[in-house]
């Protein structure tokens, strides 16, 4: 039997569960993050539990981190009656949540909620709807366009693709899962890199592979993701959704999970074939680059015909910074 000096890491489910709802916060929400990493079967009714029902409210908002890795009714069901929350940290969590596994109905579920967009709960909102939208094709939230700077080095560094870093394609597999609940993610469909010393993936969307291209990019779409290397947790941490849509005959974006817009470009269909240009940075959040190539929706294979990146320019257009409010 477990004694009370038992790790946390040693201790079943079930009593990690009863640590979960009983115990002081920290505790709890450790608990919970270990039943996380173990991707425990109890994790789900657990985390529809806590998210409302846990008094303490950094506890409430780890439950909603856990959910939005565990789509499905029950929990869709679970995070939107916490969003009546009265606790901003709560409620930002919950939001996130949303947009991570939420279907076309929680776009009314979130519009409901009447957030100022200049706040940092506001711009997560704003994104959960995003996200939403283009995960399920819908034109509700488009990404909103900043002022960008179109690639002009002369000479940038390559951008090494086909090399990864010290970990298995599992490995990212399995990443790229945790971080896109619900995107189909296979071995053939992520395509590991370095840029600048630093290991990364693109995980693609594996049901792109064999889809008409009316439908792979005639709406809206989550294309799949930007990941890059965390050697300590020995795993892939979301960088960048990649996001698609038909606005000037087709854009592509790069957008990370606060909602700040990256990196933007161009697309183009013929027959099967897709060509990318992406070639525009918003400075100071990404560094100039030029990636160019080609995806065919038969085959699934993803050709890189030119991957640059260069310093930032410090004639770059600057993005403004969110309004500073009293008391933020």
């Amino acid at each position: 039997m477990p004694t009370d000096t038992t790790p946390l890491d040693q201790r079943s489910d079930a009593a990690l569960g009863r640590l979960a709802r009983a115990t002081r916060p920290d505790v709890a929400r450790e608990s919970l993050a270990v039943l996380a990493r173990r991707d425990a079967g109890t994790l789900p009714a657990l985390g529809r539990e806590l998210v409302v029902g846990h008094p303490d409210e950094r506890v409430r908002a780890r439950a909603a981190v856990v959910l939005g890795r565990v789509p499905g009714r029950a929990s869709q069901d679970a995070l939107e009656a916490a969003l009546g929350t009265d606790s901003p940290t709560v409620l930002r969590r919950v939001v996130g949540a949303l947009g991570r596994i939420g279907d076309a109905g929680a776009l009314e579920a979130l519009a409901r909620l009447q957030l100022d967009p200049a706040t940092p709960i506001g711009r997560e909102l704003r994104m959960a709807r995003t996200l939403v939208a283009y995960r399920h094709g819908l034109d509700a939230a488009p990404v909103q366009p900043e002022p960008m700077t179109s690639y002009s080095a002369e000479r940038g560094r390559t951008i090494e693709w086909s090399r990864g870093g010290r970990m298995p394609k599992r490995a990212i597999v399995a990443s790229a899962e945790r971080e896109l609940p619900g995107l189909s993610v296979a071995q053939a469909s992520v395509h590991p890199y370095v840029c600048s010393g630093h290991p990364g993936a693109l995980a693609l969307d594996a049901g792109l592979r064999g889809a008409p291209a009316e439908e792979a990019l005639g709406a809206p779409r989550l294309l799949g993701a930007i990941l890059r290397e965390r050697v300590c947790s020995e795993r892939y941490s979301l960088d960048a959704y990649l996001l698609a849509d038909q606005r000037d005959g087709g854009r592509v974006w790069l957008v990370r999970p606060d909602g700040t817009l990256v990196h933007g470009g161009r697309t183009s269909v013929d027959g099967d074939v897709v060509s990318f240009v992406v070639d525009e940075s918003r400075a100071p959040y990404g560094s100039p680059v030029r990636v160019t190539g080609s995806y065919d929706l038969r085959s699934g294979a993803l050709v890189v015909d030119e991957a640059l990146v260069a310093s930032r320019s410090t004639r770059a257009a600057r993005a403004t910074p969110p309004e500073q409010r009293p008391g933020r």
